[in-house]
């Protein structure tokens, strides 16, 4: 199934040069890489800030989420632009955050700018020797918080201010044509349209000839929209390896099935929203059995420790008893052997005395 993640960073790649932030719109070129960052010039731009600093990285902690920081400078000012799969903002959605690098808050209440994906917002340059020192960046929200990786930025900003320096000040400007920010929605559909024809030549799934023509014809009819950027498709794409992620089991095989059907009889707008309808149900039902799991767990983990402290317990007190028992047992027998050495005793002495008249007789002439 493709990753809602791809298509976020594409768009990602386009939007910060249409208009969703301050940046150069046009053609950019890669003046480096360092450390995972690429610094791109604006081709053709002029002037001290023709350049800018991007990092995307895959969460293995949040399900392979797509991260991204793109930052661009300009005097006084640091435009950043942060991207992150799982959200959902609306167009020139107002968003508050307080933006802290580490566990430094440095702005409490920091205003963004929303759409899709992304979230941008233009902060002093006061802030960039926090960044040079830092690790990540951490907004809050009012309902929760996200944080970003920053490794090896004081490198990537140095990187950026060479090749600020490369760019010619002063001259003629090159032309640039606006790069136009694809319809994510049939973005998604076209990628997943490759998807499909990727699982169907690769994987050990059910499809049949008419099914693969019907899946190829909407793949072709999408191709056109995005043909500027299908280098930039395929990139991407390419990054989950030279294999699909096939079905490996009856219920993601059953899941492919549903979903194959679906593209074939909706459009793409219409498969997209049920798809991720589907896959929103999916998720639900995967996190409640995960919940319910995890429940057990814990129940079975907490009838356990009850039963070995009742056992614990049990052996204490049988273990008392028995000492208790013991410590009994112990002084009765000390009891009976003096009771026993008494009357000995007793009987030793009252022999004593009877056998004296007969001694003092025996004793007289």
């Amino acid at each position: 199934m493709i990753k809602r993640s791809a298509t976020a960073a594409i768009t990602l790649a386009l939007l910060f040069g249409s208009g969703v932030a301050p940046a150069w719109s046009g053609e950019r070129k890669l003046f480096e890489n360092i450390r995972g960052w690429e610094i791109e010039r604006n081709v053709g731009q002029p002037g001290a800030y023709a350049c800018q600093m991007s990092y995307s990285y895959r969460d293995k902690d949040d399900d392979d989420a797509e991260n991204a920081i793109v930052m661009s400078f300009e005097d006084g000012k640091v435009n950043l632009v942060l991207g992150y799969g799982n959200w959902e903002w609306d167009k020139d959605e107002a968003v508050q955050a307080s933006f802290s690098v580490d566990k430094q808050v440095l702005y409490p209440k920091q205003g963004w700018v929303g759409e899709a994906k992304l979230l941008w917002s233009q902060l002093p340059d006061a802030v960039i020797p926090k960044l040079l020192k830092g690790k990540q960046i951490i907004l809050k929200f009012s309902d929760g918080a996200a944080d970003f990786s920053i490794p090896g930025f004081a490198d990537a900003y140095d990187g950026v201010k060479r090749c600020n320096a490369a760019v010619p000040t002063a001259g003629p400007q090159a032309s640039a044509t606006p790069a136009e920010v694809p319809n994510q929605i049939r973005l998604q559909a076209y990628m997943f349209g490759l998807m499909i024809q990727k699982a169907a030549a690769s994987c050990a799934v059910s499809t049949t000839a008419p099914q693969r023509a019907a899946v190829d014809a909407k793949v072709s009819a999408l191709r056109a929209e995005f043909a500027t950027i299908e280098p930039m498709i395929r990139e991407e794409m390419s990054k989950s390896g030279p294999t699909p992620d096939c079905p490996k089991d009856a219920s993601s095989v059953a899941v492919f099935d549903t979903e194959l059907k679906s593209y074939l009889d909706q459009g793409p707008e219409e498969f997209v929203a049920s798809a991720e309808k589907r896959s929103a149900e999916r998720a639900a039902v995967k996190k409640a059995e995960a919940e319910a799991k995890a429940k057990a767990e814990d129940e079975a983990k907490m009838r356990a420790e009850i039963e070995t402290k009742m056992r614990a317990e049990a052996e204490a007190k049988s273990k008392a008893e028995a000492e208790t028992k013991a410590r009994a047992d112990l002084e009765a027998r000390i009891r009976a052997e003096v009771e026993a050495k008494l009357r000995a005793e007793a009987e030793a002495k009252a022999v004593k005395v009877e056998a004296a008249p007969k001694a003092e007789a025996e004793a007289k002439p």
